[in-house]
């Protein structure tokens, strides 16, 4: 196993070389690339003790007792920044990694002991106390890091939501990969927390200082996937412009149940007369210059298109439209795909080709958007028509 911790490491430390180098700088690949590290120190920890080197470096003994209270943090404060126009940290938010802070610190006095000592306690850990308490802080690790998985869990549900308001394709904004990866760590918590009550790690060593189990094997090459994927994904992920003037308040200000998914303008100062005649100029020049047909149509560009905020025309859509930007624009594709599809002189178009030239991106954006607005697939939708006009010309006798 030595072999697969020291590869994983490997993996994670040149990701995070890459990523904190990655231009432009944001905080959220820098956050990316420090929990990339802290993983890479708990599979170099896993190696260490695995191939014996704790018996000719005793010295590093315990160096990673606390660096599990590291990684729900990094996670959250990465997923919180990816998704917030700021991408920046508060002075509030370092108070994070004080569980961090105060594990070092309990741990201190062990790692003063020279290393003959360390070995000495390591031969009968029950009878040293920082070692029993290394061995206990394993499950409230698991406790803490649950804690920001479900977190982060919310901010992805909260996000998906507002880039609608945003965006009119959500294929690589919509954070797919950063769930998927937060599941992951879902499983990777259920798996440490059995293999913790199946192993009784405190019994003879404590969590991760024994290369003789299995149970720290099974739970550090799961880590050592995520590292890979993360790492995968975490490259590919593009930055997501959130306008920096956010979209108003998700919060209703009229009595009735709440719908979190429509901002509400109590206090806008927009007058109606200047709203209903910003609606015009918007269904006019999507109409005349079908910006639509831009795949990454953003409401920062037609914004500036219409020389507005995109405070204001998020008010615009809500209030005298009744849709937030995504369905805006895709309802604008849809009824130009609708309209080719059904244009004999567009026959000769696939589908997709069809789908492309109205603004969607990709095949399953344009099935997905255009089966809402119809309940049928683009390819059904054109069967359709042409079985209608089959019916109406049969035998394929001319009209």
């Amino acid at each position: 196993m030595a072999i697969v911790y020291i590869l994983g490491a490997a993996q994670g430390l040149f990701l995070a070389a890459i990523l904190a180098s990655r231009s432009p700088r944001t905080t959220p690949n820098r956050l990316l690339a420090l929990a990339m590290i802290a993983f890479s120190v708990d599979l170099v920890t896993a190696w260490y003790h695995t191939a014996g080197l704790d018996q000719q470096a005793p010295q590093f003994i315990g160096l990673d007792a606390g660096i599990g209270f590291l990684y729900g943090p990094l996670w959250f404060l990465y997923a919180r920044t990816l998704t917030t126009p700021a991408h920046a940290l508060r002075r509030i938010d370092y108070l994070h990694f004080l569980p961090f802070l105060l594990a070092l610190l309990v741990m201190v006095p062990f790692y003063r002991l020279d290393g003959a000592a360390k070995l000495a306690d390591m031969m009968h850990p029950d009878h040293n106390r920082y070692l029993i308490l290394a061995g206990a802080l394993a499950p409230f690790k698991i406790g803490f890091g649950a804690l920001y998985i479900g977190w982060v869990l919310v901010l992805i549900r909260r996000h998906r939501r507002r880039i609608r308001w945003t965006h009119s394709m959500l294929d690589h904004v919509q954070l797919n990969w950063v769930r998927n990866v937060t599941y992951g760590f879902v499983l990777l918590l259920v798996l440490s927390f059995v293999l913790y009550l199946v192993g009784k790690p405190t019994a003879e060593h404590p969590v991760g200082m024994d290369p003789s189990t299995i149970h720290d094997d099974i739970a550090l090459i799961a880590l050592a996937v995520m590292v890979y994927l993360i790492g995968y994904f975490g490259l590919r992920q593009p930055e997501i412009l959130l306008p920096k003037e956010s979209p108003p308040p998700e919060t209703p200000t009229h009595a009735g149940p709440a719908n979190p998914d429509k901002p509400s303008y109590a206090k806008s100062g927009m007058e109606p007369d200047t709203a209903r005649e910003i609606k015009e100029r918007l269904c006019a020049v999507m109409e005349r210059d079908r910006l639509y047909r831009n795949g990454q149509l953003t409401l920062v560009d037609l914004a500036g298109a219409l020389d507005i905020s995109p405070h204001n025309l998020t008010e615009v859509l809500n209030t005298q439209l009744g849709l937030n930007f995504y369905d805006f624009v895709n309802g604008y594709r849809v009824r130009e795909a609708k309209e080719r599809l059904d244009d004999p002189a567009c026959a000769h178009l696939t589908v997709l080709a069809i789908g492309l030239d109205a603004g969607f991106n990709s095949k399953s954006s344009f099935n997905a958007v255009f089966k809402k607005h119809t309940q049928r697939s683009p390819s059904a939708y054109r069967d359709r028509e042409s079985s209608a006009a089959d019916a109406n010309n049969p035998a394929g006798t001319d009209t």
